[in-house]
């Protein structure tokens, strides 16, 4: 790439078509202007799809407060659709915060700017017609939209961005170029979150990979620029200094409308969606330690706690019916508990449904000893993808993570959070490294980053890193996200065993 550099007018040999493939890898020809009307239909899908989101969530909120005023106060019931006033100005609002965008703004992000810009806005006209002499029921109605907005609003987005970041016109189509790990490292995450709103098309590297995408030579960067329309350019350059860095841009930035260069990925990294911003005028990406703040840990502890003592109620009827299909299934008891570390490293019994037999240590140390190949599967996954000691029901518990309700009580008990790394061994420990510092800051979770990043089909190494990359992005409105994203992840078994 860097004798590349030198000679910006230097394309290299044309470019071979381009083949396009969608989500589920099915290829079609593509022509010229595929790629073009592609985007310009991706954005206008986008833009509509947004809108209609925002419109079902504020028609939401405008119905509860219906429903509830003629459940309470019946006569005041005509003054909640006075609410509806506010809806052009946080759409206009949303406009200008770049909300209708689907790129660049990770979905967490865009969540809780939703939430500012909707209390915000409903605050202050709620101010301003109580302060104008204006009805005061009006104003109070006002302050009840902007608060349950502030929290429909953001629940709406997040459920769009997963479910439509699988459509087939979701996505801005991109070329990641770079080396060959590097870029193999950007074009998986990017493929296991379209929610960032970049669709891989190309892989332009030197050396020969294997990748279900085109893929070239870094050469052809330019001829599939310019025959293809592809708005978006991905560089991952680790080895640069400042000065090829922009030539870089500069030179990708004639064909390309919009370049981003990742300056460094770590071989496995778990994911690349840090905010990217400036701190007193210095570039670089910023962590906010939210995990390390007092009010911060007492709101997520709220949260964990209604959140867990409301699915406790509504999944009561299902917790019941597992137990008996347990007892029916094999001997032995319901529950299972194991030793786990929590918060800065103390240890606590972590609850489960039982899905293995009761001799299921025997059993594995007696398959481990005969089978070299399932002990070098243990040894890297810490789980064995088909495992002898695990109950015809237990599958299925596990398949759906089902074994995981009883957890809730852990979560009540304040040893568990929600949404956390994951629950370690203390055996595991050693394993972990210094990361473990890092990863035992904050109480594990029932779900995760990791939960939702490929489960059980990741090395521990991998865990790890998911889990340290969480600490140091967490927020309220990530928890939230992961929350939303771990539905889909659970109903279709990805990544279990």
């Amino acid at each position: 790439m860097a004798a590349t550099l030198q000679h910006d007018s230097m394309i290299g040999p044309p470019a071979p078509e381009l083949t396009i493939v969608s989500r589920a890898d099915v290829a079609s020809a593509s022509t010229q202007s595929l790629e073009a009307v592609h985007a310009r239909r991706a954005r206008w899908m986008t833009l509509l799809a947004l809108a209609v989101t925002d419109f079902v969530a504020f028609g939401s909120v405008l119905g509860i407060l219906d429903l509830a005023a003629y459940a309470v106060a019946p006569a005041y019931a005509s003054t909640v659709w006075s609410a509806a006033a506010l809806l052009p100005v946080i759409l206009i609002a949303f406009v200008f915060l770049g909300l209708y965008h689907h790129t660049r703004m990770h979905p967490a992000d865009e969540m809780r700017m939703a939430s500012q810009v909707t209390v915000t806005i409903g605050l202050t006209a709620a101010i301003a017609v109580y302060v104008g002499g204006g009805n005061s029921i009006v104003a109070m109605t006002m302050v009840a939209a902007a608060l349950l907005g502030a929290v429909v609003v953001p629940l709406c987005r997040g459920f769009f961005r997963v479910i439509c970041a699988r459509a087939e016109w979701w996505g801005q189509p991109a070329v990641v170029i770079g080396e060959k790990e590097e870029a193999l490292t950007v074009t998986d995450t990017l493929k296991r979150w379209p929610e960032i709103g970049l669709r891989p098309v190309a892989l332009l590297t030197d050396r020969p990979v294997d990748t279900p995408i085109w893929s070239g030579p870094s050469g052809t960067a330019l001829h599939v620029a310019a025959n293809h329309d592809i708005p978006y350019a991905i560089v991952v350059e680790p080895n640069l200094d400042a000065e090829e860095h922009d030539h870089l841009v500069a030179r990708y930035s004639k064909f390309f409308d919009n370049v981003l260069v990742v300056p460094d990925v770590k071989k496995g990294a778990a994911a690349l969606w840090r905010t990217g911003r400036s701190h007193q005028g210095l570039v670089g990406y910023g962590v906010s330690h939210y995990e390390l703040q007092v009010g911060a840990r007492f709101a997520k502890r709220i949260i964990d706690m209604i959140g867990a003592l409301l699915l406790t109620i509504v999944s009561f009827p299902l917790l019941l019916t597992i137990a008996v299909l347990i007892k029916i299934d094999s001997p032995g008891g319901v529950f299972y508990s194991q030793n786990r570390m929590g918060r800065q490293g103390r240890c606590f019994s972590v609850l489960k449904f039982r899905t293995m037999h009761v001799d299921a240590d025997a059993i594995l140390a007696d398959l481990l000893d005969k089978d070299p190949t399932l002990r070098a599967e243990y040894e890297q996954f810490h789980k064995l993808q088909e495992d002898p000691r695990v109950t015809r029901i237990g599958r299925v518990l596990r398949r759906y993570s089902l074994d995981e309700l009883p957890q809730l009580f852990n979560v009540i008990a304040g040893d568990m959070s929600l949404v956390g790394p994951r629950a370690y061994m203390p055996r595991e420990l050693p394993k972990m490294k210094n990361l473990a510092r890092i990863v035992l800051q904050t109480p594990p979770g029932i779900t995760g980053l990791w939960q939702v990043s490929g489960r059980n089909a990741l090395s521990f190494e991998r865990r790890v890193d998911l889990d340290v990359h969480y600490f140091k992005n967490w927020s309220p409105w990530l928890d939230l996200y992961l929350l939303i994203r771990t539905v889909p992840v659970v109903l279709s078994g990805e990544g279990a065993s």
